[in-house]
């Protein structure tokens, strides 16, 4: 089973689930924390506490979410309460790798602005029974676009400062480093060397624990807190991408 019989048609904005959010149940996270030993049967045996104590309550925290980001910095934001739209689906693939677990342990969710959800620059939140992780990121539709944005002294530079200050206070991981030299004909030396040996994507990353927080509707402020922060790299990427 998946959650792909959650309600909520995709739109272009935000939607509603319907329910406010109220915190995540302590059961449905650890029901969470169980999934990963647990096979097809035993899910499909659980399938209603799943729905309650998992499902419901992430739709709602994705209308929250949603609603928050849009009046604060991202107004064209896309928060879809259902599978394959904010919610990654519970299970794995497992045709490359059939000896993973056939669920995940946690839940990602993401949020895009743009008309290409696999390209637009997206918000993640990743939940787990004992910590939160975050993520501002993109795919990079255009190497050569990236490439002069980032080398160039306005524009690159203020990504550059973006990234120092959302790094300020926390284990910033940056992600989509795949080059191992600075590709011509930019020099070596060059001040965003990191950033230009990027190639197909680019996320910064971190993971905090879970709050107490995380089980009452105040969970919704803790992690726009944590977005916020992401908020002058999610707009510049985009704004240039």
């Amino acid at each position: 089973m998946t959650t792909s019989t959650s309600s909520g048609t995709a739109s272009s904005g935000t939607a509603s689930s319907g329910t406010a959010f109220a915190g995540f149940p302590a059961d449905g996270l650890e029901l969470l924390r169980e999934l990963v030993d647990r096979d097809k049967a035993w899910f499909d045996q659980n399938r209603a506490p799943y729905e309650e104590l998992v499902v419901q309550p992430t739709k709602a925290f994705v209308s929250a979410i949603g609603e928050r980001l849009a009046a604060g910095f991202a107004p064209a934001i896309v928060a879809q309460p259902k599978t394959n739209g904010s919610i990654a689906p519970i299970n794995n693939d497992l045709r490359f790798n059939p000896d993973r677990s056939p669920y995940k342990d946690h839940l990602l969710l993401r949020f895009w602005e743009g008309a290409d959800k696999k390209t637009a620059p997206t918000l993640f939140i990743r939940i787990g029974a004992d910590d939160v992780g975050f993520a501002t990121g993109s795919a990079l539709p255009s190497i050569e676009t990236w490439r002069e944005r980032v080398a160039d002294d306005h524009t690159g530079a203020a990504l550059a400062d973006a990234i120092r200050a959302l790094a300020r206070g926390r284990a910033l991981d940056v992600a989509g480093q795949a080059y191992k030299r600075v590709p011509k004909p930019y020099p070596e030396d060059h001040p965003r060397a990191d950033l230009l040996r990027h190639k197909g994507v680019f996320q910064a990353r971190w993971s905090e624990p879970a709050p107490a927080a995380v089980h009452k509707p105040s969970f919704v402020d803790w992690c726009m807190r944590r977005l916020d922060a992401c908020a002058d790299v999610h707009r510049w990427l985009a704004a240039n991408l």
